[in-house]
């Protein structure tokens, strides 16, 4: 989940949340492998806020690392899911 309030400082807003049971705190980058060119006005931004990478592949992947991919540990979920976690 993404949350913005301008107003608050970040310390402030990770009071809010516990950590996760794996010891995950943050999501550190997103890469989707797509076949087809992103078009939505939203992944325009994505982008060009570096909040997401793209790269052009024959089928739909989405890699999701955390806290900077300190753990070296990957979960991949295919075939049952296009996912990566990268720990």
């Amino acid at each position: 989940m993404w949350i913005h309030l301008s107003f608050m400082r970040r310390a402030q807003r990770e009071g809010w949340f516990a950590e996760h049971p794996i010891g995950i705190r943050e999501i550190t980058a997103l890469t989707l492998t797509t076949p087809v060119p992103l078009r939505s006005k939203a992944s325009q931004v994505a982008l060009q806020n570096r909040v997401l990478k793209t790269r052009n592949g024959a089928t739909a992947l989405l890699e999701i690392e955390f806290d900077g991919h300190r753990r070296k540990e990957h979960a991949d979920f295919r075939p049952h899911l296009p996912i990566i976690f990268h720990l």
